[in-house]
């Protein structure tokens, strides 16, 4: 079987990877010169903290310290929310390293309000420096930890309750979003008991401590993870929220060790395919049109960098680019299929097609910097600092995100800096601390969504990035993105095309959904009793009975690995198997 997967972020270099590990003859095209999982990565020369040129294929951190690379967007993540990234790291051999971060909560009003020490929740919060100014501060400040501990646990009772499908009705459809979630809560803890006879219920202050708990804990948390405005977290559903609360209880952060960096990880990827020779890995190459080909298969028109035009013909395509590009090209697919009489493969893409209206998309800054002005007070920084513009409320009406705004810094051989002007409230800025790998240089800083404009001598990078919003009503959405059939032409891979928020993990996992899909079709009829596995994929039963007698999945990989100690798997065990919450 060939087959051409398009676009080389972390999603389709896992894709070409499985395939090629399974003999699949696979071609990667790229429309950037660079493979796309590390384009963006900085390297900072750590003699004089001066940038050289982006990182390219052989670009690493040197022992001598010669260079140090700044990924770019953060590659850090969280053991429990990535099983499957985290055994695809321990199947290439990239050092992973716990890093239990700590956190910091400013906003303009309040200063830094909270400080978190890290440790998944099982650590005492340090006391912000404005709790030692009064005896009044430090009595609120307390007042804030008790309130915000309480808030905490009853946050892990209901995401447990969640995971094993125990939420009273009123909180347990998967359309109630986050925003809904927080009102019903209120409303409840403000007057939770009634007294008998008289019937009347008390106020009690917990609604309040609820509600203020949401608004500065947990949406800059998740505004942050999910690079999303504060309108896309309380409209996020609120069992995406909980399951992942659950999900990362008591697990520990992670990042590349030193030495490796997201370039390493895209070099492993790539091996096998370019193993295959030359031609298989197709960079600064621009995919113009999908075409159906006569007698079966999809005929790829390539535009290199001198704009000659060459077609390649494959038996099956992956699509693994932003859902705006893979509209396109499935456009011309379906309108393909219509004129060569392939109905039911034309009628499959439409509503592929129709599926990917739904996936939505933010705009992004990532700055690497050194302009420390953007930093609580020393006493109150942590490697990752979250500073919420304003204090918002879930009940306040969703706001559109705001136009980038340039910085109106003097005049600077640099150009300005991009940010999204904090009047509007929309975006947390988070800002992490990064001491070079031997200490021997100034500590880098990386913004994503900058609220106030940076110095520009002090930038060594910008990045602007998109990022896929968690769907709507995922479980229609995805059934929809997936083909049903051993005869689909197409597939679709990335963030948005797996349950939860589009992160990491969903790129890897999708890989591994749409490969299943793909080897399954190849398995002779009589073989295709298809097994659903936990990510919704399917897979011919005797391959799995084999895989399982060795311990490995698709691709020869121990998807088990990175699901951690025993006891994160009893914790993360459930009834259910499968469906858009696993």
């Amino acid at each position: 079987m060939r087959v051409a997967v398009i676009g080389s972020g972390l999603a389709g270099l896992t894709t070409a990877y499985l395939l090629r590990r399974e003999g699949v003859e696979v071609w990667l095209v790229e429309k950037s010169s660079k493979v796309g999982f590390h384009a963006e990565s900085v390297v900072v020369t750590p003699s004089n903290g001066e940038t050289s040129e982006e990182v390219t294929k052989s670009a690493t951190v040197k022992s001598d310290g010669a260079k140090w690379v700044v990924d770019v967007p953060m590659r850090g993540f969280q053991g429990g929310y990535y099983p499957l990234l985290l055994s695809l790291y321990m199947h290439l051999g990239i050092p992973v390293k716990p890093t239990n971060y700590a956190y910091s909560f400013t906003s303009p009003s309040l200063s830094t309000y909270f400080i978190h020490s890290g440790s998944s929740g099982y650590s005492i919060p340090s006391l912000p420096s404005s709790a030692y100014t009064s005896p009044f501060a430090f009595v609120r400040a307390i007042g804030t930890f008790l309130g915000t501990a309480l808030c905490y646990i009853l946050l892990i009772a209901l995401s447990f309750m969640a995971w094993h499908d125990f939420l009273p009705s009123p909180l347990s459809s998967p359309n109630l979003t986050l925003g809904d979630f927080t009102d019903h809560l209120t409303t409840f803890l403000s007057r939770p008991i009634t007294i008998p006879i008289i019937g009347y219920s008390p106020w009690t202050p917990l609604g309040d401590i609820f509600r203020s708990f949401i608004d500065t804990i947990v949406l800059p948390l998740f505004s942050a993870v999910g690079t999303m405005t504060s309108s896309d977290v309380y409209s996020l559903p609120a069992r995406v929220l909980l399951e992942y609360v659950h999900s990362t209880l008591g697990t520990d952060h992670y990042h590349f060790a030193n030495g490796f960096s997201a370039a390493d990880v895209a070099r492993s990827l790539s091996a096998p395919i370019r193993g295959q020779g030359d031609g298989h890995v197709r960079l600064n190459t621009e995919i113009t049109g999908l075409e159906y080909a006569i007698g079966g298969g999809v005929r790829v028109t390539l535009r290199t960098g001198d704009r000659e035009e060459e077609g390649l013909r494959v038996d099956k395509v992956v699509l693994a680019t932003q859902a705006s590009v893979a509209k396109t090209l499935l456009r011309g697919l379906e309108a393909s299929l219509k004129d060569w009489g392939e109905e039911k493969e034309k009628v499959r893409v439409g509503k592929i097609r129709a599926a990917l209206e739904q996936v939505q998309y933010r705009e992004t800054i990532v700055i690497t910097h050194r302009d420390t002005s953007i930093l609580p007070a020393e006493p109150d920084q942590r490697p990752i600092n979250l500073f919420l513009p304003s204090v918002p409320s879930s009940s306040t009406p969703p706001k559109s995100p705001s136009s980038i705004t340039l910085s109106d810094s003097p005049p600077s051989e640099k150009p300005a800096t991009p940010f999204f002007p904090p009047s509007k409230g929309i975006y947390t800025m988070a800002t992490q601390i990064m001491p070079s790998p031997k200490g021997d240089a100034e500590s880098v800083l990386q913004t994503t969504n900058p609220v106030v404009a940076l110095d520009p001598e002090r930038i060594l990078g910008i990045s602007n990035l998109e990022r896929a919003l968690p769907l709507k009503r995922p479980t229609d959405t995805l059934n929809d993105l997936r083909p049903c059939s051993r005869n689909a032409l197409v597939y679709l891979v990335g963030s948005y095309a797996y349950p939860g928020i589009p992160l990491l993990e969903g790129c890897v996992g999708s890989a591994r959904v749409a490969v299943e899909g793909l080897l399954a079709s190849l398995t002779p009829e009589t073989d295709m009793t298809l097994h659903k596995s936990a990510t919704g994929g399917k897979w011919p039963m005797s391959k799995i009975w084999e895989r399982t007698k060795r311990g490995e999945g698709v691709g020869g990989i121990d998807w088990e690995a990175g699901r951690g100690s025993k006891v994160v798997r009893i914790w993360r065990w459930r009834r259910r198997k499968g469906g858009v919450w696993s």
